[in-house]
């Protein structure tokens, strides 16, 4: 007999497999990413239907096949349905579920990335952070998550706290001072950040998790934002996503 493992995870997408079958993408906290086949889960009245659907969270119960899991059984802990009625709140879902994809593997544990995405969702469903300040949130932290964050708490070369100056290259803040003296330091773009801004970022970097999605900004500060994140992510995320086709800001 097949062991049986119990997965605690979200489903990133789904597709329709032969007549009545569906396959899966969960990410999980315990395997990472997995692909799974859910047999029956398109008939009416399959006790596999809403727990294969996109963004539902939940304890799968799966078992190893040939190639990848099969899903017997799933206790939904939570479905965002409103997701599916909003086009503008399905795209922005779509791209997180995206990043998500890009960034994890099978058998690697991804913990934070599901509870990060979990609180993702919630926050747009509860709607008192705007979507574009829940974008700028969930790709500055998954970054960091990743192993790609930056040191925004104090300059790289002499430890000045006081610097607002951020040049990429270096991987984080480089004040001015210290920018003159090398070369190549000087000739990058620099961004000058707004204290503002700069304290979200930093905000967004050591927060836990839970209380991520517990601010607003003024919307000049938001433009800040999303400006600096474009410029990072252009720097070190050298990959496009098919669901930002859909976004507009």
């Amino acid at each position: 007999m097949r062991e049986t493992v119990a997965l605690t995870g979200m489903v990133l997408t789904a597709s329709p497999m032969k007549e009545y079958d569906r396959r899966v993408e969960i990410l999980t906290r315990e395997r990472g990413r997995i692909s799974a086949f859910a047999q029956g889960a398109r008939k009416v009245g399959s006790a596999l239907c809403a727990c294969t659907l996109p963004f539902t969270f939940g304890e799968f119960m799966v078992y190893e096949g040939k190639s990848s899991y099969n899903v017997k059984s799933c206790m939904i802990q939570k479905f965002f349905g409103d997701i599916a009625g909003d086009y503008d709140m399905t795209c922005y879902a779509s791209y997180f579920a995206e990043m998500a994809q890009y960034f994890t593997r099978e058998n690697v544990e991804a913990p934070e990335e599901v509870l990060l995405l979990y609180m993702t969702l919630l926050a747009m469903q509860n709607g008192r952070v705007p979507f574009r300040l829940v974008r700028v949130i969930y790709e500055m932290r998954l970054m960091m998550i990743e192993g790609q964050g930056l040191e925004l708490f104090e300059c790289l070369r002499c430890h000045r706290t006081d610097t607002r100056t951020v040049y990429f290259a270096a991987g984080g803040l480089v004040c001015g001072e210290c920018a003159a003296k090398e070369i190549e330091l000087a000739k990058l773009y620099p961004f000058i950040l707004g204290a503002d801004a700069l304290y979200s970022l930093q905000y967004i970097l050591s927060s836990p998790l839970e209380r991520l999605y517990s601010f607003v900004v003024a919307p000049e500060v938001l433009e800040e934002l999303e400006h600096f994140m474009k410029g990072y992510l252009g720097r070190y995320l050298p990959h496009h996503f098919k669901a930002l086709d859909f976004i507009v800001n």
